[in-house]
This record gives C-alpha cells, structure tokens and sequence, in this order.
C-alpha cells in the first residue's frame, strides 16, 4: 500500500542532527594506501564476517544483511566501528538488482515547504532517486550548523543578524547587557556595551533548550566572525560563518545529495505523529519499542523486514558517472537518478529541468538508533579517491606513534593539487540574501570566484584532529586513528575479488 508519510518539522531528516553520539570518519586513503603496521585494536575476524552476509558466505559485492541495533552490546568504540561498517556494506548491497538504499526499505526524503515540514517519498520499482545539488545544513534545532577547528559541530542561533547591538549578553554577575560592538586589543577579542564599557567574562544567551552545549552566538568584528558560547567560550570556526554551499569535482560534476530514512524511522515518526500510538520523545532502541512501530505498521498494510536495524538515516553524496572515467567508474557503488538541469554562466547557474544520468557514490553519512543509544550514532564513509589527507598520527602494532605526513600530489577528485594553499575554500554557494542566509535553488558564484571546481583536503582523515584527546575510551588522536585504520584494514582484507565496497 502506498503511503505519504509526513515528517515533524522539529525531526527533520538532516545527517549533522546528531550531536550527542559517538563520531568518526570511515574511509580509505588515496590509492588504498591505508598504513598497514597500524595497531589491530579494532578488528573483525572471518567467522564474524561471514555472518554479516547472506548465507553465511563471503562473495564479491555479495548482499550483506543489517546488524541487529537491538541486540547493540555497547561495550567499546569497536563495537560501533563494526555496526557502521556492516550497516554501510548493507545499505549499498545489490539485491534484485538493485542497491538496497533503493529498496522500499528505504524512503527518500523531500525539500522542506515553507512551513519545514518534509514528506517521506517510497521508493517503488521502475523510478528513479531525486537528488539535489545543494545541501543547507541544520542541526537539531533546525539552526544553521558551523565547525570549529577541531571538528565540532554547533549551531548558529542568531545566524543572520546583521549587527552585534541586536544580541544581548550576561556578564559576570549574570546581569543581561546589550552588545554595542566588538574590538581586539593586544590579541583579546573584547566586547563592549552602549556606555562603552567592556563587558567581563561575556556568556551568550541560549534561547533553545536542547543540545545547549553546541549552541553559539555570532558576533562580527572587522570581517571576521566571532562564536560565543553560554559558558563564554570563544569558539574558533574552521570556516567562519554557516555556508549553504554547493561543490563541483575537478572533472567538472556537482555533487548532489540524497537524503533517506528507513521504514523503521519512517513509520516510528508517522504512529507518533497521527494518533500518539507511539512515543516519539526518543528514537527507538528496545525490542518493545521496535514491536510497537512494527505492529502499527501492519495496521498500515506494511511489513517492515528489518526492523532490527531501529531507525535509520542516510545522507549520500553522489556524482555524475560520465565525468568518471570508464576504467575508475568500476570502482565506485553507482546508481540511476533525476538531477537538476542549469542554464550556466560563470557566476550564476539557474535550474533550468531535469535529466536521469548514472550517479556515483562518494561519501555516506550512516546514521541510526541502537540499544542504550536513543540520540543515535553515526559514521562517515567516503571513496578513497576523494581528497588527500591532511598530517595524521597513529599507533604501529609495537605501540609506537607513527605521523603520516600530508599527502602531497594530484589525481584526486576533488583537489588538483594537494600542494596547493588554497584548499577548502568554497567557490559556490545556494544563498541569495547572506544577511538572512536565504537559500535558493539557484547556485551562486562566491565572491572574488565563478561557479568552479575547488581544491578540497581531508583535515580530519580518521575524524579527530592530531593532538586531540577524541573520545574517554581513546586517550590520544593517535589510538583513535589506530582503531579506524584497523577496522577499515580488516574489512578489506576480508571483502573478496573486485568488491566495489573495498573502495570506501
């Protein structure tokens, strides 16, 4: 039976909501070059793999079935590695001929209307995914979403306010006082009220009441952009303000984006949403939980087959496989898809309709509700041939620190050359009121650029920036480093033949 399921406006389905789980980056390095003396302190043995697939049998790009996030032990990192890797080789499995990401299994997600609600859309045989070409990133207070230097993720509350006097501040005695401006003396970023006073230990005032600890507010000195937080905390952005933006490959490819949730998270959002049967104060990690989405489904006519996996999200990343070359193609998971159409200039593309092409996968966020874990835990996969790495450190198998240098060169998709200083600086953006940060589906050349490819490096290669204690069970960069590269060695040692999946 088909279904238009509504989605809340305050769950939208946008991967970077999930802030309270454990995060990392799951990839491959450029060429496959993964370090190989890594210590193996994340592992999976051949036995244990081969229940993951079909069967019970390893075969080349062979369907792999889901982990059972109700039965999730929790127990160490090791165990989430393992569930991301098996849940990603699931969702871009081929079974009937087809990706499992395009199984009705998986509904796509639409663009909010103007109210923010979104629709989920099922997949049905014989249609093809919609993708778009730019993404704007949210949090889970529907807040546009800034980095800082060290990866992190936080939401902008005041993003779009043109002048610091419309922000107010407590000061150190937790009186509210309104900011006139900001000035940096001797090197310290100062903030200054209506009397021209400087106010003492400023903290920003956070109107929204979840995930408070990554919530800023944005203040403007000079050019640059300054984060408070409502400790009063100067958070340094890696990109200085929220972006919309839109990236194009060296090859001349936008990317494109899909958004999914599965029927689990599907019909989790919808019983709580039309009748109250079902709880949506957290997303689902029990066996009771689970049985209860599964039975209102059924009420539904709808039989959810794996509905061990809990409530899932995905956001891909795709380019055209024309751009490829025939010989590369092979190694990426490819898919058909409807994408936009533009009429071109340097500084401005406007869609103009539509057009199915081929699509390759480049990256994947993988996200999902698992036992003791009702914020979710995600991971980040992407093909080895993206970008090159940023300096990197991690343990050998004698416990010693290695630092694996930048990668220096040319050849990658995303990056021309990885010498090149001018990386990660964004060349294209959907925003048409950078006041309000307004969004369209128009793209828009950014200033002092035209509508072009820009190089991209990998800063964070295993998700934690060098020298940063990631997480309590990982005491250094280095040992967090370890665990990634040892699983993303043991999975492909194990994977067999030209399994495409060896390439993420």
């Amino acid at each position: 039976m088909k279904k238009t399921l509504q989605i809340l406006s305050a769950l939208t389905v946008i991967l970077v909501v999930m802030w309270q789980c454990s995060t990392t980056t799951t990839d491959a390095v450029y060429n496959n070059q993964l370090p190989q003396d890594a210590m193996e302190s994340c592992t999976v043995t051949q036995d244990s793999f081969k229940t993951w697939f079909a069967n019970d049998t390893i075969s080349e790009n062979g369907l792999v079935t889901p982990a059972n996030s109700v039965a999730f032990p929790h127990r160490n990192n090791c165990d989430f590695y393992q569930w991301s890797e098996r849940m990603f080789l699931w969702i871009t499995s081929t079974d009937k001929g087809r990706l499992v990401l395009e199984s009705p299994v998986f509904y796509g997600v639409s663009p909010a209307d103007s109210a923010g609600n979104r629709t989920f859309i099922p997949h049905t045989a014989g249609s093809a995914l919609r993708m778009t070409s730019s993404i704007r990133k949210h949090g889970p207070n529907r807040l546009p979403v800034m980095k800082d230097k060290q990866g992190r993720l936080f939401e902008v509350e005041n993003v779009g306010s043109a002048k610091n006097e419309t922000s107010m501040v407590k000061d150190a005695t937790g009186k509210t006082v309104q900011v006139a401006h900001l000035k940096i003396a001797s090197g310290t970023i100062q903030f200054i009220d209506k009397s021209g006073k400087i106010i003492t230990r400023p903290k920003a005032i956070i109107k929204h009441s979840k995930n408070r600890d990554h919530i800023v507010h944005q203040f403007n000195v000079g050019k640059k952009s300054i984060f408070l937080d409502a400790s009063g905390n100067i958070i340094e952005s890696e990109s200085g303000q929220a972006t919309g933006d839109a990236l194009m490959t060296q090859n001349g490819s936008l990317v494109y984006y899909l958004t999914m949730a599965n029927d689990v998270y599907a019909w989790y959002l919808t019983g709580g949403l039309t009748n109250g049967n079902i709880d949506t104060a957290q997303f689902p990690t029990t066996a009771a939980q689970r049985n209860s989405i599964c039975a209102y489904a059924r009420k539904n006519g709808v039989v959810l087959p794996d509905s061990n996996a809990l409530a899932m999200e995905i956001k891909s990343s795709w380019v055209e496989a024309a751009t490829i070359t025939k010989e590369s193609l092979n190694n990426y998971v490819t898919v058909q898809a409807v994408i936009p159409t533009y009429t071109k200039s340097d500084s401005i593309w406007v869609p103009s309709g539509e057009k199915t092409a081929t699509m390759a996968l480049v990256g994947m966020h993988v996200v999902g509700s698992v036992a003791g874990h009702p914020e979710m835990i995600w991971s980040t996969f992407e093909h080895k041939n993206n970008a090159p790495n940023a300096a990197y450190d991690y343990l050998t198998k004698d416990n010693k620190v290695k630092v694996v240098p930048q990668d220096g060169g040319g050849g990658w998709l995303f990056s021309s050359d990885a010498a090149d200083t001018a990386a990660n600086i964004s060349h294209i953006t959907n925003i048409y009121n950078q006041n309000t940060f307004a969004t369209s589906d128009t793209l828009f050349a950014k200033p002092n650029q035209t509508i072009s490819a820009s190089n991209t490096q990998r800063l964070f290669p295993f998700g934690v920036a060098m020298g940063h204690v990631p997480n309590p069970e990982d005491k250094s960069s280095a040992a967090s480093n370890s665990e990634l590269i040892s699983i993303n060695n043991a999975i492909q040692r194990l994977l067999v033949g030209n399994d495409v999946r060896k390439n993420y």
